[in-house]
């Protein structure tokens, strides 16, 4: 009886120990978790950081082309006046030559009916 009280008392020290153990380890986790929440916060912030960040970039990148991008509106804008101004009076020039040689076929053919005429 003595052999086995002894032998119950070991087996409960063994697991006094092994739930010590267990309680150590459960703290460790714990801990553990507590130290990965605290990495995701600071990854969370830092990713807020980030796209704070590139919305600012982005933005200041825009805001530096726009003059560039009027500017260059405002060239195409005037090359296209001045190349439809030379267009039109290219028209212009033209239709006035080709009535200058519509009149002057007008005046061959009188001058050709005259010499007929007087020969």
């Amino acid at each position: 009886m003595e052999r086995l009280m002894e032998q119950i008392l070991f087996e409960l020290k063994e697991m006094r120990v092994d739930l010590n153990e267990v309680k150590q380890s459960q703290k460790q986790l714990e801990s553990d978790v507590r130290t990965l929440q605290e990495a995701v916060a600071e990854l969370q912030e830092g990713q807020a950081r980030v796209e704070q960040t590139i919305g600012k970039l982005s933005q200041s990148i825009i805001d530096s082309l726009a003059p560039y991008f009027d500017q260059i509106t405002q060239h195409i804008d005037e090359r296209y006046e001045e190349i439809h101004d030379k267009l039109h009076q290219h028209e212009r020039m033209i239709e006035t030559l080709s009535y200058r040689s519509l009149a002057q076929e007008t005046e061959l053919k009188d001058l050709k009916r005259m010499m007929q005429h007087s020969s």
